[in-house]
């Protein structure tokens, strides 16, 4: 996980999925309607694609873009129309996320606090953290389960292409920047943009 910078909302959200939203909102007892996923892809364009939590790419048509709530909607009802409330994640991640709050925002996460092992490809806490940063960065791992085998084998994929220079930096910046991060903070590549 690294730190995303969080983006403006576009001009036409407070029409198209705020101001209906809020009408549910007020409504006692009313049900929430999906209507966040009509500004699903303005927030895959705004975060260029990227999964805010597994720092990777999500190619459009595979239907894996989805709008997490980061505040969930089941407990925090009057965020469900909120931009700021959205972070943009795989369907896998958002999934695995649910309403729980013991995941670490993107947008407060620091750089350093999460690491990767090259060797392994797994994700680790990184160093001299202290208690309770080291806990909730330890469960957020585990929460997301960011070392399973597919989010493994998709960093390795990106790892091979780069290390057999069938890719370059910039390419992982876009497609895997957490993975490109680490590279440039470990001394495995200079910073070419």
């Amino acid at each position: 996980m690294i730190h995303v910078d969080p983006q403006p909302e576009p001009p036409d959200f407070a029409a198209r999925v705020r101001e209906p939203g809020q009408a549910l909102v007020s409504t006692p007892g009313g049900e929430l309607k999906p209507l966040w996923r009509h500004c699903a892809t303005q927030l895959w364009t705004s975060y260029q694609g990227v999964c805010a939590y597994s720092s990777l790419y999500i190619p459009r048509g595979t239907g894996a873009v989805s709008v997490d709530h980061v505040l969930p909607k089941s407990k925090r009802r009057e965020l469900s129309y909120e931009w700021s409330n959205y972070r943009l994640a795989c369907s896998r991640m958002n999934a695995r996320k649910n309403a729980f709050e013991d995941v670490l925002d993107p947008f407060e996460v620091r750089d350093e606090w999460f690491a990767l092992e090259l060797s392994t490809l797994q994700v680790i806490p990184g160093d001299d953290l202290s208690e309770p940063l080291l806990s909730q960065v330890q469960q957020t791992i585990d929460r997301l389960n960011l070392n399973d085998e597919e989010f493994i084998e998709a960093r390795t994929a990106y790892y091979s292409a780069w290390r057999d220079g069938d890719t370059t930096l910039r390419h992982l910046r876009r497609h895997c920047p957490f993975l490109a991060k680490e590279l440039l903070r470990q001394g495995h590549v200079r910073d070419e943009r």
